[in-house]
């Protein structure tokens, strides 16, 4: 079973500088990139007269704790501009929310309802599946582990058929709580 966190709960942590203790912002998303194992940071929503949101790259999150993001001052590498910057194809978590989840052979999984990573080292762990909210209820939801090799598509992510046996029930549904078969 996955150890991780989801990127729901990560979203709206407060994020506090290692050195100060000041808060520094709050915590908008995960960025991502295609193929790759690990988040490359978090967008962050600073504070002040006017919100500016900021990418903190991986290495300078000392940690992702379940009250709060510790980090290195500052945000952003000081050479670069202030504004957030994302080059090739990494995307914002909220992206790949609600993509189908689809074999290679066409066969419908589900929707991405949500991504979990290792707060450790930012290893993305797996991928929420939602089959819908009637099946969710009774159900539960599922987790299928990642893998980078997967093919992320605009609206889809196909997996291969070998990860389907990975596909493990994450929650329990009420057909479980009342032990109904």
């Amino acid at each position: 079973m996955l150890q991780g966190m989801k990127r729901g709960w990560i979203l709206g942590l407060p994020v506090i500088s290692a050195r100060s203790g000041k808060r520094m912002g709050v915590v908008v998303d995960i960025i991502f990139k295609h193929g790759h194992q690990k988040i490359r940071g978090l967008v962050v929503s600073t504070e002040g007269l006017f919100e500016k949101r900021k990418h903190i790259p991986l290495e300078k999150i000392r940690a992702i704790g379940r009250h709060a993001v510790i980090a290195e001052e500052p945000l952003w590498d000081s050479k670069q501009s202030s504004s957030l910057i994302i080059e090739g194809n990494e995307e914002y978590g909220r992206k790949i929310l609600g993509r189908q989840l689809l074999t290679g052979n066409g066969q419908e999984l589900g929707t991405i309802s949500d991504i979990i990573l290792d707060p450790n080292d930012g290893k993305i762990e797996g991928f929420e599946i939602s089959r819908g909210f009637i099946d969710d209820l009774l159900e539960g939801r599922y987790i299928l582990p990642y893998d980078a090799s997967n093919s992320v598509m605009e609206n889809a992510v196909i997996v291969s058929m070998e990860q389907i046996q990975h596909i493990k029930a994450y929650n329990k549904g009420i057909k479980s709580l009342l032990d109904i078969q």
